[in-house]
């Protein structure tokens, strides 16, 4: 129950914080007045923004669920990587959840650090979904780059260094098989579905787009 508390308060802390830092409606409008391929007639304008106020209220909700199933999802990759070692007798998926969700901490201050920078420069909303700190995507010009590289630039980024770091300590405290099977078990399996991950992204937009 504590965990499903901490992944309530992630999601409360992302929420006040852009609710309190970013103007996502004057975000949405740059980007809409931006598109110069059509013309957005000003009643569906005004509607899209409504509608996207009112979505907007329930975006704590939204994130909760998103977190949840991503750490359940990250404990089903952890306890993947230990059934193929052999080391998974006795480990409950229950504790890998909770090895995921204290890891989950440093994509949250990633997220707030978002949502400060966003606060402060002058974005349309789709430049600020393809922002992303400290990573190699946000040292480049997104308008030069295909679509299709947008993602594995953004996944390059130091919180996701600092995200393996933090699994591999929380899962090294919370299941006993040492420090080098944890490095190994955790670095394994999810290094290999985040590979997975990244290709079947890559392969979406190359065919969506």
């Amino acid at each position: 129950m504590k965990v499903f508390l901490l992944l309530l308060f992630y999601s409360f802390e992302l929420f006040l914080a852009a609710l309190l830092a970013l103007d996502m409606e004057a975000m949405l409008l740059r980007d809409m007045v931006n598109q110069v391929e059509f013309e957005i007639p000003e009643n569906v304008l005004i509607a899209l923004i409504e509608d996207f106020k009112y979505w907007n209220k329930f975006s704590i909700l939204f994130t909760f669920l998103l977190l949840s199933i991503k750490c359940f999802l990250i404990a089903l990759v952890l306890y993947s990587g230990l059934f193929f070692a052999n080391l998974h007798q006795g480990v409950k998926l229950w504790t890998l959840f909770h090895v995921a969700v204290m890891a989950e901490s440093i994509l949250i201050v990633a997220g707030i650090v978002k949502i400060i920078f966003g606060a402060f420069y002058n974005f349309t909303y789709s430049e600020f979904s393809l922002f992303y700190p400290l990573s190699v995507l946000s040292l480049m010009d997104f308008k030069s780059i295909q679509s299709i590289w947008y993602y594995p630039l953004q996944l390059l980024n130091l919180f996701e260094v600092f995200y393996c770091l933090l699994l591999v300590y929380f899962f090294n405290q919370e299941v006993e098989i040492g420090k080098a099977n944890s490095s190994k078990v955790v670095l394994g399996s999810y290094l290999f579905s985040i590979t997975f991950w990244l290709i079947l992204i890559m392969f979406l937009t190359l065919n969506f787009t």
